[in-house]
Protein backbone atom coordinates (compact mmCIF):
# COMPACT_ATOMS: atom_id res chain seq x y z
CA UNK A 1 0.00 0.00 0.00
CA UNK A 2 1.42 3.55 -1.18
CA UNK A 3 1.15 6.19 1.72
CA UNK A 4 0.35 9.55 0.84
CA UNK A 5 2.68 12.14 0.25
CA UNK A 6 2.35 15.61 2.14
CA UNK A 7 3.27 19.04 1.42
CA UNK A 8 3.92 21.23 4.73
CA UNK A 9 3.09 25.27 3.33
CA UNK A 10 4.31 27.87 5.79
CA UNK A 11 2.46 31.32 5.28
CA UNK A 12 4.43 34.47 7.30
CA UNK A 13 2.36 37.24 6.68
CA UNK A 14 3.22 40.80 7.64
CA UNK A 15 2.13 42.32 11.22
CA UNK A 16 0.71 45.62 9.64
CA UNK A 17 -2.04 43.39 7.74
CA UNK A 18 -3.22 42.36 11.43
CA UNK A 19 -5.72 45.21 11.13
CA UNK A 20 -8.35 44.05 9.58
CA UNK A 21 -9.32 41.92 12.82
CA UNK A 22 -9.03 45.34 14.96
CA UNK A 23 -6.01 46.45 16.90
CA UNK A 24 -4.19 43.19 18.42
CA UNK A 25 -4.81 44.23 22.46
CA UNK A 26 -8.13 43.57 21.66
CA UNK A 27 -8.06 39.85 20.58
CA UNK A 28 -9.95 37.48 22.52
CA UNK A 29 -7.10 34.42 21.68
CA UNK A 30 -9.77 32.05 24.23
CA UNK A 31 -12.89 33.09 21.64
CA UNK A 32 -13.31 29.59 20.42
CA UNK A 33 -15.83 27.44 19.92
CA UNK A 34 -15.99 24.11 20.80
CA UNK A 35 -15.47 22.73 17.81
CA UNK A 36 -11.84 22.58 15.64
CA UNK A 37 -10.16 25.87 15.12
CA UNK A 38 -9.75 25.56 11.49
CA UNK A 39 -13.98 25.44 10.69
CA UNK A 40 -14.48 27.14 7.50
CA UNK A 41 -17.14 29.84 8.96
CA UNK A 42 -15.46 30.91 11.39
CA UNK A 43 -15.90 34.38 12.75
CA UNK A 44 -13.54 36.97 11.33
CA UNK A 45 -12.47 38.80 14.36
CA UNK A 46 -11.74 35.40 15.94
CA UNK A 47 -8.83 35.87 13.58
CA UNK A 48 -5.69 38.17 13.01
CA UNK A 49 -5.43 37.90 9.18
CA UNK A 50 -9.03 36.52 8.29
CA UNK A 51 -8.48 36.61 4.63
CA UNK A 52 -5.28 34.18 4.53
CA UNK A 53 -7.56 32.07 6.96
CA UNK A 54 -10.46 31.85 4.83
CA UNK A 55 -8.11 30.88 1.76
CA UNK A 56 -6.36 28.51 3.89
CA UNK A 57 -9.47 26.89 5.04
CA UNK A 58 -11.12 27.01 1.35
CA UNK A 59 -8.16 24.85 0.02
CA UNK A 60 -9.60 21.64 3.03
CA UNK A 61 -6.26 21.06 4.26
CA UNK A 62 -5.37 17.86 6.00
CA UNK A 63 -4.84 20.47 9.07
CA UNK A 64 -3.50 23.73 9.74
CA UNK A 65 -2.45 26.20 12.42
CA UNK A 66 -1.35 29.66 13.37
CA UNK A 67 1.83 30.37 14.98
CA UNK A 68 3.55 33.75 16.11
CA UNK A 69 0.60 34.92 17.59
CA UNK A 70 -1.16 34.31 14.36
CA UNK A 71 0.92 35.99 11.88
CA UNK A 72 1.81 32.43 10.41
CA UNK A 73 -0.48 30.35 9.01
CA UNK A 74 1.04 26.33 8.89
CA UNK A 75 -1.13 24.01 6.80
CA UNK A 76 -0.79 20.67 4.87
CA UNK A 77 -2.73 19.44 1.52
CA UNK A 78 -1.43 15.91 -0.16
CA UNK A 79 0.64 16.64 -3.37
CA UNK A 80 -2.02 15.30 -5.13
CA UNK A 81 -4.53 18.54 -3.64
CA UNK A 82 -1.46 20.99 -3.94
CA UNK A 83 -1.58 19.88 -7.81
CA UNK A 84 -4.98 20.95 -8.42
CA UNK A 85 -5.76 24.22 -10.89
CA UNK A 86 -8.22 25.71 -8.43
CA UNK A 87 -5.58 24.75 -5.25
CA UNK A 88 -3.17 26.40 -7.31
CA UNK A 89 -4.71 29.66 -7.73
CA UNK A 90 -5.36 29.68 -4.22
CA UNK A 91 -2.32 29.35 -3.43
CA UNK A 92 -0.92 32.28 -5.94
CA UNK A 93 -3.27 34.86 -3.94
CA UNK A 94 -1.61 33.61 -0.71
CA UNK A 95 1.71 34.54 -2.18
CA UNK A 96 0.40 37.87 -3.01
CA UNK A 97 -0.52 38.43 1.14
CA UNK A 98 2.87 37.26 2.66
CA UNK A 99 6.13 34.67 2.14
CA UNK A 100 5.22 30.90 0.83
CA UNK A 101 7.70 28.34 1.61
CA UNK A 102 6.99 24.28 1.33
CA UNK A 103 8.43 21.48 3.10
CA UNK A 104 7.84 17.90 1.98
CA UNK A 105 6.60 15.96 5.13
CA UNK A 106 7.80 12.36 6.67
CA UNK A 107 5.42 9.51 6.72
CA UNK A 108 3.66 9.46 9.37
CA UNK A 109 3.34 13.11 10.95
CA UNK A 110 -0.30 13.26 10.34
CA UNK A 111 -0.61 10.59 13.09
CA UNK A 112 2.13 11.76 15.39
CA UNK A 113 -0.18 14.18 18.31
CA UNK A 114 -1.29 10.39 19.14
CA UNK A 115 1.68 10.44 21.48
CA UNK A 116 -0.03 13.60 22.80
CA UNK A 117 -3.29 12.12 23.46
CA UNK A 118 -3.55 9.90 26.67
CA UNK A 119 -6.36 8.14 28.56
CA UNK A 120 -7.76 10.56 31.09
CA UNK A 121 -9.43 10.04 34.76
CA UNK A 122 -12.28 13.09 35.39
CA UNK A 123 -14.46 11.68 38.19
CA UNK A 124 -16.12 8.71 37.32
CA UNK A 125 -14.76 8.70 33.39
CA UNK A 126 -12.08 7.18 31.72
CA UNK A 127 -11.74 9.38 28.76
CA UNK A 128 -9.26 7.26 26.37
CA UNK A 129 -8.19 7.22 22.60
CA UNK A 130 -9.11 4.14 20.83
CA UNK A 131 -5.82 2.16 20.60
CA UNK A 132 -5.77 2.68 24.86
CA UNK A 133 -7.57 0.15 26.63
CA UNK A 134 -10.38 0.65 29.26
CA UNK A 135 -10.05 1.09 32.95
CA UNK A 136 -12.06 -1.62 34.85
CA UNK A 137 -14.73 0.27 37.08
CA UNK A 138 -14.70 3.61 35.42
CA UNK A 139 -17.34 4.69 33.22
CA UNK A 140 -15.42 4.15 29.96
CA UNK A 141 -15.51 6.95 26.94
CA UNK A 142 -13.32 6.12 23.81
CA UNK A 143 -12.98 9.71 22.35
CA UNK A 144 -11.13 10.34 19.04
CA UNK A 145 -11.03 13.92 18.15
CA UNK A 146 -9.96 13.81 14.73
CA UNK A 147 -9.78 17.18 14.02
CA UNK A 148 -12.35 18.51 16.37
CA UNK A 149 -11.82 20.07 19.82
CA UNK A 150 -12.02 17.84 23.04
CA UNK A 151 -10.30 14.58 23.80
CA UNK A 152 -11.03 15.27 27.56
CA UNK A 153 -7.37 16.75 28.81
CA UNK A 154 -8.55 20.53 28.25
CA UNK A 155 -8.92 21.99 31.49
CA UNK A 156 -12.64 23.74 30.45
CA UNK A 157 -13.56 19.96 28.68
CA UNK A 158 -12.60 18.54 32.61
CA UNK A 159 -14.80 21.25 34.14
CA UNK A 160 -17.79 20.44 32.33
CA UNK A 161 -17.48 16.42 33.09
CA UNK A 162 -16.69 16.98 36.44
CA UNK A 163 -20.10 19.28 37.16
CA UNK A 164 -22.46 17.02 34.98
CA UNK A 165 -21.46 14.20 37.43
CA UNK A 166 -22.92 17.10 40.12
CA UNK A 167 -26.65 17.77 38.01
CA UNK A 168 -29.61 15.24 38.48
CA UNK A 169 -30.03 13.04 34.77
CA UNK A 170 -32.68 14.63 32.38
CA UNK A 171 -32.32 16.16 29.01
CA UNK A 172 -29.36 17.90 27.93
CA UNK A 173 -27.98 20.03 24.72
CA UNK A 174 -24.68 20.51 24.42
CA UNK A 175 -23.58 24.05 22.14
CA UNK A 176 -20.37 23.73 20.88
CA UNK A 177 -20.02 20.10 20.89
CA UNK A 178 -16.82 19.16 19.57
CA UNK A 179 -16.14 16.01 19.07
CA UNK A 180 -18.93 14.96 21.37
CA UNK A 181 -17.11 13.99 24.58
CA UNK A 182 -19.64 15.64 26.95
CA UNK A 183 -22.63 14.87 25.33
CA UNK A 184 -21.56 11.09 25.15
CA UNK A 185 -20.49 11.11 28.66
CA UNK A 186 -24.21 12.54 29.25
CA UNK A 187 -25.72 9.34 28.15
CA UNK A 188 -23.42 7.26 30.06
CA UNK A 189 -24.74 9.25 33.39
CA UNK A 190 -28.28 8.64 32.15
CA UNK A 191 -29.14 11.84 30.77
CA UNK A 192 -31.66 11.69 27.75
CA UNK A 193 -32.63 12.58 25.25
CA UNK A 194 -29.00 14.52 24.68
CA UNK A 195 -28.52 16.51 21.77
CA UNK A 196 -25.06 18.39 20.56
CA UNK A 197 -24.89 21.60 18.42
CA UNK A 198 -21.10 22.72 16.44
CA UNK A 199 -21.50 25.18 13.36
CA UNK A 200 -18.42 22.83 12.20
CA UNK A 201 -19.51 20.23 9.77
CA UNK A 202 -15.87 18.20 10.89
CA UNK A 203 -17.03 18.38 14.69
CA UNK A 204 -20.15 17.21 13.96
CA UNK A 205 -18.95 14.18 11.88
CA UNK A 206 -16.29 13.08 14.64
CA UNK A 207 -18.87 13.53 17.51
CA UNK A 208 -20.90 11.01 15.22
CA UNK A 209 -18.31 8.47 14.84
CA UNK A 210 -17.79 8.92 18.69
CA UNK A 211 -20.95 7.94 19.37
CA UNK A 212 -20.41 4.91 16.99
CA UNK A 213 -17.55 3.51 18.84
CA UNK A 214 -19.41 3.52 22.21
CA UNK A 215 -22.51 2.05 20.90
CA UNK A 216 -24.20 5.68 22.39
CA UNK A 217 -27.30 7.50 20.37
CA UNK A 218 -27.27 11.45 20.89
CA UNK A 219 -28.40 13.55 18.23
CA UNK A 220 -25.54 15.53 16.91
CA UNK A 221 -26.54 18.98 14.59
CA UNK A 222 -24.83 21.32 12.65
CA UNK A 223 -25.84 24.74 13.69
CA UNK A 224 -24.81 28.65 15.54
CA UNK A 225 -26.24 28.28 18.24
CA UNK A 226 -25.31 32.52 18.96
CA UNK A 227 -27.87 32.80 15.80
CA UNK A 228 -31.26 33.47 17.55
CA UNK A 229 -33.20 32.69 14.37
CA UNK A 230 -32.03 29.08 14.67
CA UNK A 231 -34.23 26.15 15.65
CA UNK A 232 -32.18 24.48 19.07
CA UNK A 233 -34.35 21.86 21.48
CA UNK A 234 -35.26 22.72 24.34
CA UNK A 235 -33.66 20.57 27.97
CA UNK A 236 -33.39 20.97 31.27
CA UNK A 237 -29.61 21.57 31.06
CA UNK A 238 -27.38 23.51 28.89
CA UNK A 239 -23.52 22.80 28.61
CA UNK A 240 -22.06 25.58 26.29
CA UNK A 241 -18.16 25.47 26.77
CA UNK A 242 -17.47 27.74 23.99
CA UNK A 243 -15.54 30.92 25.72
CA UNK A 244 -17.02 34.13 26.35
CA UNK A 245 -17.60 36.06 23.20
CA UNK A 246 -20.13 33.70 21.94
CA UNK A 247 -21.54 33.60 25.31
CA UNK A 248 -22.47 36.76 25.77
CA UNK A 249 -23.77 35.97 22.06
CA UNK A 250 -26.02 33.16 22.42
CA UNK A 251 -27.34 34.75 25.82
CA UNK A 252 -30.06 36.10 23.30
CA UNK A 253 -31.48 32.64 22.89
CA UNK A 254 -32.16 32.68 27.08
CA UNK A 255 -35.31 34.17 29.26
CA UNK A 256 -36.88 33.39 32.49
CA UNK A 257 -40.18 33.83 33.59
CA UNK A 258 -42.44 35.97 31.52
CA UNK A 259 -39.81 37.88 29.83
CA UNK A 260 -38.16 37.52 26.32
CA UNK A 261 -34.70 38.98 25.70
CA UNK A 262 -33.67 41.24 23.15
CA UNK A 263 -32.10 39.66 19.95
CA UNK A 264 -29.39 42.88 20.11
CA UNK A 265 -28.24 42.10 23.83
CA UNK A 266 -28.08 39.74 26.76
CA UNK A 267 -30.57 41.81 28.44
CA UNK A 268 -34.54 41.70 29.14
CA UNK A 269 -36.77 43.46 26.90
CA UNK A 270 -40.49 43.69 27.21
CA UNK A 271 -42.60 40.83 25.99
CA UNK A 272 -43.21 37.05 26.29
CA UNK A 273 -42.54 34.02 24.37
CA UNK A 274 -45.26 35.08 21.37
CA UNK A 275 -43.10 38.47 20.66
CA UNK A 276 -39.81 37.04 20.84
CA UNK A 277 -41.25 33.86 18.39
CA UNK A 278 -42.56 37.15 15.98
CA UNK A 279 -39.81 38.90 16.10
CA UNK A 280 -37.81 35.71 14.74
CA UNK A 281 -36.29 34.61 18.41
CA UNK A 282 -36.54 31.12 18.98
CA UNK A 283 -36.09 31.20 23.20
CA UNK A 284 -34.62 28.72 25.13
CA UNK A 285 -35.63 27.71 29.08
CA UNK A 286 -33.28 25.38 30.14
CA UNK A 287 -33.59 25.06 34.23
CA UNK A 288 -29.52 24.48 34.91
CA UNK A 289 -26.79 26.16 32.60
CA UNK A 290 -22.86 25.61 32.58
CA UNK A 291 -21.25 28.16 31.08
CA UNK A 292 -17.35 27.23 30.60
CA UNK A 293 -14.09 27.99 28.35
CA UNK A 294 -14.37 31.29 30.64
CA UNK A 295 -11.24 32.64 31.83
CA UNK A 296 -11.31 33.21 35.87
CA UNK A 297 -11.69 37.03 35.20
CA UNK A 298 -14.81 36.70 32.77
CA UNK A 299 -16.90 34.93 34.92
CA UNK A 300 -18.64 38.18 36.41
CA UNK A 301 -19.24 39.38 32.98
CA UNK A 302 -21.07 36.08 31.64
CA UNK A 303 -23.23 35.71 34.78
CA UNK A 304 -24.61 39.59 34.32
CA UNK A 305 -25.36 38.46 30.78
CA UNK A 306 -28.27 36.17 32.02
CA UNK A 307 -29.92 37.78 34.56
CA UNK A 308 -32.82 35.20 34.73
CA UNK A 309 -30.57 32.66 36.14
CA UNK A 310 -28.64 32.69 39.56
CA UNK A 311 -25.08 31.48 39.91
CA UNK A 312 -24.96 27.64 41.68
CA UNK A 313 -21.44 26.92 41.75
CA UNK A 314 -18.52 28.24 40.10
CA UNK A 315 -15.15 26.33 39.39
CA UNK A 316 -12.07 27.39 38.54
CA UNK A 317 -8.35 25.84 38.11
CA UNK A 318 -6.76 29.61 38.81
CA UNK A 319 -7.20 30.09 34.68
CA UNK A 320 -10.32 28.40 33.15
CA UNK A 321 -13.22 28.61 34.97
CA UNK A 322 -17.15 27.29 34.35
CA UNK A 323 -19.86 28.61 36.05
CA UNK A 324 -23.75 26.51 36.92
CA UNK A 325 -26.17 29.15 36.94
CA UNK A 326 -30.27 28.30 37.48
CA UNK A 327 -32.99 29.39 36.39
CA UNK A 328 -34.44 31.98 38.65
CA UNK A 329 -38.29 32.02 40.55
Amino acid sequence: MTSVGYTRYTLRLPRAAAGAAGPREDLQPDDWSGSAAFAVNADPVDYVHPDAVALVASLQPAGWQEEDDGDTLVFWLTAEAGAERRAQGVLRRLVRLGELTTEPQRPGWETAWQEFHRPQTVGRFFVRPPWCDPEPGLLDLVIDAGQAFGTGGHATTRQCLEAIQGIAPGSLLDVGCGSGVVALAALRLGFAPVWGVDFDAAAVRAAIENAARNGLEADFRVADATDPGSLLPQADVVVANIALGPILRLAARFAGGEQGVASGGAGPAPGGAAEAAEAGLHLLRPQRLLLAGLLVGQVDEAVAAYPAYREAARRDDGEWALVHLVRSG
